[in-house]
């Protein structure tokens, strides 16, 4: 608990200085004012969106563990999708955890193997994004100085420079030593519990976790359909793509500033890294990464930048907030006329 409570309060830290970052030298009444002049009629396409994204996320995801249930009921897939979201604006990787138990105590499945195939998705949205985002940086930005300016000076240089692989020599042995202590650590362990009736059952206990862990992370050699996966993650970033790009009408950005779709996937890459740094709910990073790439890339002026980040991260927040209860309820009013228990 103190450990959660602990990541809890850096990652608040960590948003809250994203947000001195992202704020600092700007008035907020001006962002205020600037954000009072928006278009509001572009929502409702915003909204949409937002809802497909999920409902393609959760279709992904069906495919990963469709091989242990063949009926999954898609309404609690979904309900599952937003109460991960839901509880990412909590607290950091909060829904990785909420997600799967949610489904498992749903669907009558095992929360551990549910938790694995959560790890494979991720580990497969990391590619993805690390895949755009070298395309973004080499074909469409192409310039070491306006990346400097975006993510800072010193970062590109520790990522571009030579005598950087002296670092990552040190951190590859550092890893090497920490994954040698943690296989000690589990040896010993493994010993005391032949010493200890009590400590064995939870070694036992503790061993099937990790067996069903394992095999969700492998159920990725299960999944029949790949060609459909692959259509669901271009539909979902297609989905964060236009979450980005129907703002730019209610700012009138695609007029004042000449931006495109494409230029939308350009900012919606940079802002997933914002949103991937841990902090509840991309707090602060969202706003920074989106105010930087706006305003050196296309000369967007600082508080225009942040009314847009702001409007638009709240936009997700608040829909995130109203959307999951009405979902839930559904979800839970037809478990309850299919004589289905009651989570």
């Amino acid at each position: 608990m103190f450990k959660r409570f602990l990541k809890i309060g850096l990652a608040l830290c960590l948003g809250g200085l994203f947000l001195w970052l992202a704020f600092r030298n700007v008035k907020l009444e001006d962002v205020w004012q600037y954000a009072q002049n928006i278009h509001f009629g572009w929502i409702p396409f915003f909204i949409v969106a937002a809802l497909c994204s999920h409902v393609f996320r959760a279709e992904r995801w069906r495919l990963l563990i469709e091989h242990d249930k063949k009926k999954l009921d898609r309404i609690t897939l979904i309900s599952g999708v937003l109460v991960g979201y839901l509880m990412n604006i909590v607290g950091p990787r909060l829904g990785e955890v909420s997600r799967p138990v949610y489904v498992a105590r749903k669907e009558g499945l095992s929360s551990s193997k549910l938790m694995g195939t959560i790890v494979l998705e991720r580990i497969f949205d990391v590619a993805v994004m690390a895949f755009l985002m070298v395309v973004v940086s080499v074909y469409l930005i192409s310039d070491v100085k306006l990346l400097q300016q975006i993510f800072g000076k010193s970062t590109i240089d520790f990522l571009t420079d030579k005598s950087s692989l002296i670092t990552y020599g040190w951190a590859t042995l550092f890893l090497v030593v920490l994954a040698a202590l943690g296989y000690l650590a589990i040896k010993l362990i493994l010993f005391l519990g032949t010493k200890f009736e009590s400590l064995q059952g939870w070694i036992d206990r503790a061993k099937r976790a990790l067996i069903m862990f394992k095999d969700g992370i492998l159920s990725a050699r299960k999944v029949k359909n790949w060609w459909l996966f692959m259509i669901y993650t271009v539909l979902i970033w297609f989905c964060y793509t236009l979450m980005t790009y129907i703002p730019f009408w209610m700012f009138n950005l695609q007029h004042t500033y000449h931006l495109d779709l494409l230029d939308a996937l350009v900012i919606t890459v940079i802002s997933a890294i914002g949103i991937a740094i841990p902090s509840p709910g991309g707090i602060g990073t969202y706003h920074y990464f989106v105010k930087q790439s706006l305003l050196v890339l296309f000369a967007v002026p600082t508080v225009t930048g942040l009314a847009y980040a702001t409007i638009t991260h709240a936009s997700m927040v608040i829909f995130v907030a109203i959307i999951t209860p009405i979902f839930l309820f559904f979800d839970k009013l037809r478990s309850t006329k299919a004589g289905e228990p009651v989570i």
